[in-house]
């Protein structure tokens, strides 16, 4: 029964707290078209994250973005709509259109499927409202069926 309680009230936590952000994801008026990524980006990362899924859900992690030759650790916080599971990942990404480390911190959109099961791979691209895209690939593990929209919220760490 406690573990019911503690489920219900995390779930509680996350769709009081993420689905304002998560319907302005969903805003097809709020999000600008994505640009061509065709060439050489601006910027890389490394990041490490973990994300639950109950229908609604919620991912942290961590990275480090290299950036005109210096390195900005970062964190990551994000909530998705639609989908199942727990997963933990290690990746990488290229970040295009980002002129100022200033740009970089902020809240970015995708939309995205994918499942895994064990081992798996994932792909996925989000762009934030100052128009800076970043292009992940990631390794993890888990089990988890994703369908839905991703907000994730970067901030250079201190």
């Amino acid at each position: 029964m406690r573990n019911k309680s503690m489920a219900f009230g995390l779930l509680f936590a996350i769709l009081t707290v993420a689905l304002p952000q998560a319907s302005f994801a969903a805003d097809p008026a709020a999000q600008k078209p994505m640009k061509d990524l065709s060439g050489p980006p601006d910027a890389t990362a490394e990041f490490d994250a973990k994300q639950l899924r109950l229908l609604v859900g919620g991912a942290e992690g961590k990275g480090v973005l290299h950036f005109k030759g210096k390195d900005y650790p970062f964190t990551i916080s994000g909530v998705t709509v639609g989908g199942v599971g727990y997963t933990e990942a290690h990746g990488t990404a290229n970040v295009y259109f980002l002129k100022r480390i200033e740009d970089f911190p902020g809240t970015y959109n995708g939309i995205g499927a994918g499942a895994a099961v064990g081992a798996s791979k994932g792909a996925n691209t989000f762009q934030s409202m100052k128009e800076v895209v970043i292009a992940t690939k990631s390794k993890g593990q888990g089990a988890a069926l994703n369908l839905g929209v991703s907000s994730v919220t970067i901030k250079l760490a201190k």
